[in-house]
């Protein structure tokens, strides 16, 4: 009688093909397919939440320099530089010469040059001084009294986000498409 057969274990197998049967594919693919239908929604959700994240991050720096501003009676600029999507705050102080009452305006840093997230682009930013810029740097002021109307189109992908400043108090108002404010400058 010749020897059977055992695997590691000492259990007796039958030479047999290995394989999965139709019913086990198609169980697979079906639990595949639930786990995705999970996931893949979230995964836009990130990317809405970045842009909602750095549009609260806008609100709260517009807000604070407003506020410094009045109380600091101070004039302040928030820099945008839409070709490198950067963005920084400078503290302006006015020095007026007396021999020909020439005003000069000196330019004081606050902080460090901000960037937007990976992938999120200035679209553009129109102010009252200098219109509605696509490319290259633009400022907006902030003063004791209010700042100069403000609205920023954030972008990302397919998707535009506006941010309105109102003049007077600072206060943001935020869309998750382009709104091209008119005003009355």
């Amino acid at each position: 009688m010749g020897k059977m057969p055992t695997s590691k274990t000492g259990i007796w197998t039958k030479n047999k093909k290995r394989g999965f049967t139709l019913i086990e594919l198609v169980v697979v693919i079906m639990i595949l397919g639930m786990i995705a239908a999970l996931i893949f929604p979230r995964i836009g959700a990130f990317q809405a939440g970045e842009m909602k994240r750095t549009a609260r991050r806008f609100t709260i720096l517009i807000q604070q320099m407003t506020t410094d501003a009045a109380s600091a009676r101070e004039r302040y600029r928030l820099y945008f530089n839409l070709d490198s999507d950067e963005y920084w705050m400078i503290l302006v102080s006015e020095t007026i010469r007396e021999e020909d009452k020439k005003i000069f305006l000196r330019e004081k840093p606050i902080g460090i040059r901000k960037r937007l997230p990976e992938g999120m682009t200035f679209e553009d930013v129109i102010t009252k001084q200098q219109g509605k810029v696509t490319q290259g740097e633009v400022f907006s002021e902030f003063y004791p009294i209010g700042i100069e109307p403000l609205t920023i189109h954030l972008k990302e992908k397919d998707e535009v986000w506006t941010l309105i400043a109102n003049p007077l108090t600072g206060r943001v108002r935020i869309s998750d498409k382009y709104i091209e404010e008119r005003r009355n400058f």
